[in-house]
Parts: C-alpha cells; sequence; structure tokens
C-alpha cells in the first residue's frame, strides 16, 4: 500500500512542479484576454460541459442539482437519483444498492465522484450507499452514445458526482435527523474562500439498527442482519495562483460495518456481514490554460479499500465460519487537453493510465493471493459546428488491458453523432458509438471460475433524441443498443462453474421527460420502455420492467412552506434462477415518498416518509425493500 501511496503522490507532485512553468506563458497571455472570453471550467469534471443537458449534443443527459437534494433529503446516491429517468436502483444478495441505466448494470457503468472513479477494482462494480449524499452540488447522468474521452467501460453510461465547492465568504450547516429502528444521521457541512485559497469539506454519519418489512403472514417484521454505521468524510483545498489556474487537494474516507440480510424464501440463507467496509481516496491535480486558446486539466489519484467480510454457520450468528478479506486498490492518471482551433471548431484529447491491484485472502489460515491489470485509453474528439443549427462530433478512443494472464485485449471504439436546432427552443439529434467492457479481475483470475483468455465486451448503440424548452422542458429519445461477446459462468460437465464470452443480447426502448415550473410548483414526470432479451438464452434479461414512470412533484403552497411528492411505477419483470434452471416472477410494484419541510429563518425543520402505502415489493427475488419509514429532522445554517 505505501509503495502505491508513494507513486500517487509522485505522480502528483510532478504536476504541480509544472504549474509553475505553464502558468507563466498564460500569465502573459492573460494580459491579451479579457477574462469574460474564457469558458467555463470545473476541476472536478473530466469532460466539462454547460450547464444545461442539451449542451452536451448526441447523449441523453440528466442534471440533477443541490435544490434537488436539499428538498427530497437522500442520504445516499441511491436516493439521490432513483427518481430519474432511465434510473433502476436494485438491492440484492449483499446489500449492495446497485444500479441500471436503461436496463444495463453496474459493472458496465463508470461512476466518478469529482472526476475519480469509484469501483471495486476484483468484482468491478460499485454500491451507491457507500457516497454520502451529504455534500452534493451536482449529479450529471449520461445515457447513449457517451464522450470516447471517459475511456473504457461507459457501455451502460456515465454517472457523474460533483461534491461542493467554496463560495465566497464562509459557509457552515447542519443536519440532524432521527427515524424509526433507531435510524439517524448527522451532516456538518463547511465551504470557505480566503483570497486565493479555498475549503471545502463534508462529514456525514449514519447508523441504525435496520428495517421493517411487510409480511402478508406476519405483519410487521424485523428484516434480521440489516444493520449499518457509516461514516464518510470529504475534504477539498483549492489554490487559484491566477484567474485561469486551479490546483484541487483532495482526500476522501468512507469508513463502515454493516450486515447482509439473508434473503428469504431460500434453502441455504448467508449468514453474512461486513466487519469493515472501507475506502480511502487521495487525489491532486487542476487545470489550467495554455496560452489563448487551449485548456490543460490533469489528475493523480490513489484510491484503497479494505473490505472484511464474516461469514456465520447459522442464524444465531455466533460461530464464526470464515474471515474473508480484500485489500484492494487502484491508482492512476488522467489528462484532457482542450484545442479550441476556431470559434465554432474544438478538439478534445485525453489520455489515462490506471492500475487495479488485488489481494485477496479467503479465510484467516488461508495464504494471500494477488491480481494485477493495467489499463490504458487515449481518446480523441473533434467538435464542429457548421452553422447555429448544425453540429457534428466525432471521436475515436484505442483503450488497451494489459492482463495479469492470459493474452492482452485491445479495442479501438467510435462515437459519431450530428445535432440540428431548427429554431431556438428545439434541437434534435441522431449518434452512434460502439464501446467496450474490459473483464473483470473476478471473471479472469477467480481460483474456482476465472477464464484469463476473456475478451471485452462489446456494445453498438444508437439514438435518436430531441429537446423542446420554451414554456416546458420536454426531452425524449429512442434507443437501439445490441451487445455481444457477453461475459457469463457456464456450469461445466464436472459441476464447477466457468466465465467465458458466449452472450448476446439487446436492449431497445424509448425514454421520456416532462418538466414544468410555476411560481407555486415544480413537477417533472419520467417514463422508459424497454424491450430486451438474452438472445443466447432466449429469456428476458434479469430484473428489467418494460414499462417504469416515474414523478417529482414539490409544491409550495404558502411562504418558506414546500412539499415534495416522490412516486415510481414498476411493471412485473422476471429473474432466472440458476439452482432451478426457472424463471422466477418479480411482481409490479408502486411505491410513493413525501417530504415536507418549513423554512424559519436560518432553521429548516422537516418531515418524511416512505413507502408510504406500506407496499411488500423486491427488485431481487428474496430480498425486499423497507416498509413504510417515518423521520424527523432539522438543517440549521450556522454561517451563510
Amino acid at each position: 500500500m505505501k509503495k502505491h501511496l508513494i507513486l500517487s503522490l509522485i505522480f502528483s507532485l510532478a504536476i504541480f512542479l509544472a504549474v509553475p512553468f505553464i502558468q507563466a506563458q498564460e500569465e502573459q497571455t492573460q494580459k491579451e484576454k479579457k477574462k469574460s472570453d474564457e469558458p467555463a471550467k470545473i476541476t472536478e469534471e473530466i469532460l466539462v460541459i454547460g450547464e444545461a443537458p442539451k449542451d452536451l449534443p448526441i447523449s441523453t443527459v440528466t442534471r440533477l442539482d443541490s435544490t434537488t437534494f436539499e428538498r427530497n433529503r437522500p442520504v445516499d446516491l441511491s436516493e439521490a437519483i432513483k427518481f430519474a429517468p432511465g434510473v433502476y436502483v436494485s438491492a440484492g444478495s449483499k446489500d449492495e444498492y446497485t444500479l441500471k441505466l436503461r436496463g444495463i448494470d453496474s459493472r458496465r457503468i463508470v461512476l466518478l465522484v469529482d472526476g475519480i472513479p469509484v469501483y471495486e477494482p476484483y468484482f468491478s462494480s460499485f454500491d451507491l450507499k457507500t457516497v454520502a449524499a451529504g455534500g452534493i452540488d451536482s449529479i450529471q447522468i449520461t445515457k447513449g452514445p457517451s464522450s470516447v474521452l471517459y475511456g473504457p467501460n461507459t457501455l451502460g453510461g456515465i454517472v457523474n458526482v460533483v461534491t461542493r465547492r467554496p463560495s465566497a465568504g464562509s459557509e457552515l450547516s447542519l443536519n440532524a435527523s432521527y427515524g424509526e429502528n433507531n435510524t439517524r444521521s448527522l451532516i456538518l457541512d463547511t465551504n470557505h474562500q480566503w483570497n486565493r485559497l479555498g475549503f471545502a469539506g463534508t462529514l456525514q454519519y449514519q447508523d441504525s439498527d435496520g428495517f421493517v418489512y411487510p409480511d402478508e403472514k406476519m405483519g410487521k417484521t424485523d428484516r434480521m442482519n440489516s444493520d449499518y454505521q457509516r461514516t464518510n468524510l470529504n475534504l477539498k483545498l483549492y489554490y487559484t495562483p491566477s484567474d485561469r489556474t486551479e490546483i484541487l487537494f483532495n482526500a476522501g474516507f468512507y469508513l463502515s460495518n454493516y450486515g447482509i440480510p439473508p434473503g428469504l424464501d431460500t434453502d441455504r440463507p448467508r449468514y453474512w456481514r461486513f466487519k469493515n467496509w472501507d475506502r480511502y481516496s487521495f487525489n491532486a491535480g487542476g487545470y489550467t490554460a495554455i496560452g489563448d486558446n487551449s485548456t490543460l486539466h490533469f489528475r493523480a489519484f490513489y484510491v484503497q479499500y479494505d473490505n472484511t467480510l464474516e461469514g456465520y454457520r447459522d442464524r444465531s450468528m455466533t460461530e464464526l465460519n470464515f474471515e474473508s478479506t480484500f485489500d484492494n486498490s487502484v491508482y492512476g492518471i488522467y489528462s484532457l487537453l482542450d484545442f479550441h482551433l476556431a470559434p465554432t471548431h474544438t478538439l478534445k484529447t485525453s489520455l489515462s493510465l490506471k492500475k487495479d491491484i488485488a489481494r485477496t485472502q479467503d479465510d484467516v489460515d488461508e495464504p494471500w493471493i494477488e491480481y494485477d491489470q493495467g489499463t490504458y485509453s487515449l481518446g480523441i474528439e473533434d467538435h464542429f459546428s457548421f452553422s447555429e443549427k448544425w453540429q457534428l462530433i466525432g471521436g475515436l478512443s484505442f483503450d488497451h488491458l494489459e492482463k495479469y494472464e492470459g493474452e492482452n485485449t485491445s479495442k479501438v471504439n467510435p462515437l459519431i453523432g450530428v445535432k440540428f436546432s431548427p429554431v431556438d427552443p428545439l434541437s434534435l439529434h441522431l449518434s452512434f458509438s460502439r464501446k467496450s467492457k474490459f473483464p473483470s479481475m473476478r471473471s479472469m483470475y477467480s481460483s474456482t471460475s476465472g477464464n484469463p483468455d476473456l475478451v471485452s465486451e462489446a456494445g453498438n448503440n444508437w439514438e435518436f433524441g430531441f429537446t423542446y424548452s420554451k414554456d416546458f422542458y420536454f426531452t425524449g429519445s429512442v434507443f437501439f443498443t445490441r451487445f455481444k461477446d457477453m461475459i457469463d459462468s457456464v456450469r461445466l460437465p464436472d459441476r464447477t462453474r466457468r466465465f467465458f464470452n458466449i452472450g448476446e443480447a439487446y436492449i431497445n426502448g424509448m425514454e421520456m421527460q416532462l418538466q414544468k415550473s410555476s411560481r407555486w410548483m415544480n413537477a417533472t414526470v419520467n417514463y422508459t420502455y424497454l424491450d430486451h432479451k438474452n438472445v443466447t438464452d432466449d429469456r428476458p434479461l434479469d430484473a428489467l420492467a418494460n414499462h417504469n414512470l416515474n414523478f417529482d412533484c414539490v409544491l409550495y403552497p404558502v411562504k418558506n412552506f414546500r412539499i415534495s411528492f416522490l412516486g415510481m411505477i414498476a411493471s412485473s419483470s422476471s429473474w432466472y434462477d440458476f439452482g432451478s434452471g426457472e424463471l422466477l416472477d418479480i411482481p409490479s410494484f408502486a411505491s410513493l415518498d413525501v417530504v415536507a419541510s418549513y423554512r424559519w429563518g436560518t432553521i429548516e425543520p422537516y418531515i418524511k416518509a416512505t413507502n408510504v402505502f406500506d407496499q411488500f415489493y423486491y427488485t431481487e427475488p428474496g430480498y425486499p425493500w423497507r416498509g413504510r419509514y417515518f423521520e424527523f429532522g432539522i438543517r440549521m445554517d450556522v454561517l451563510r
């Protein structure tokens, strides 16, 4: 771990030492260029776009801002995004809150927090609950053909979380809440600006005795082993040596321990809990203008995962069966260079180098096993405007995986799209991309089922979309996605399993969003239709409803009072059970959350109710969601 941390610090130091030389050049050009001519830049974002989703021409982009989080009071990322269009959040066997974008699961989605990739390197997936909602400033969800500048593994899309930046002066706020089953949360959020130095920090603590769910026979039932304790700390320090350069140092810590509820109605329930599930993140970088027409973004990062899973023999959870430990890490660098060749022409290039390391121990007496692999990506993207009405984007990325075992694999992935704006409030786009998903270390190197000869999964994605924004906001898209070489576990004649590239599938569909605002109301309705199939096995894809509808309606009946209604409706779906070889039904469900708050000076108390109608529902068989739940809280702005 120390070796990797030293390498990360060397990368950061090299970048930091290079800045004064770059800055010397830009100080001269600064005298010749007005500040108002500068494009907007945000250190935390890899790909910088405008504030409005329509400013990215060829993808479907949903942007959630801090006002949404302030009124809906989410605890973590799973609650913050689950009502967004095309989003489906699920909870399953390891108590992980997973994500699907247009039916594509989190293993094929990139999650970024302040520009840094967040994923567990051995399984190549992420858990939404490990990203606390406290301190989030915005979330950008990109679906469809996305930029090549993000590198590989964006087959399903990109979720980019940006935490709060410093503002003029000083701010300090405190959020506290208490809910059923002794569920508590405390958030301390602060930011300060002193001349060219800025600081932002968020501390969030949560704990709970677990939750209850409605059982048809037994009524309210405690969900066994559903307790948790989480602490999240995020610190950011900014230095702005000039108006065109910014340096950022960032450290983040997520410390947790939690139980994993056993599956219901199963012959062999598992009695597991994470003794610790911890993540430590450090990064440094920034941006600087080079000359009149170019901007360089750069970042070096190091992320460490320390996780210990305990397995018990029975439901009493007194006799330990095993203790499995993961000591995994990711470190790397990336850079993005923008060349503004003309007012209508911009060329962007990106370079990213990343190393994944996994150290696993199946039990305390077992030997440690270590794997590592490198991922390298080079992207180039050309943005050209023929006129005010026509824009064209084309790009290529070269993505390479250097394996621990087996033959290395490389892919070249294209992107092309066109945007047409016949009148000011209306825009249309048509786009195509091919994306790759490299195999996870588990699928290649697992001692029981790994196959080091796996190649990357591939997906072709077509999208036609539109956006209208005048008296109301209305956007929609039709998409067609084809997958091949999908990685799946196959049962062999000796009854063992092994991963192979055998899968073919498709997901077609459409997505619409309608939003209307007035003095007393803000309402958003989203609808997603999916037509999907696992072509190889001739069955539907798992846990994908054909119809999803959700809404977010905020009313302001009197001054300083607001009440939010957040609803979700999903049609039935199916789940393939490998043990029995049968398709299991997942019934349709509907859920409603309500949040009401009143602003009284610098204090804002609120009450929150989730699953108001106390519905029994699940998104994966055997793992029900929480029943009706009440929470009371208060926000206090100590400094503003």
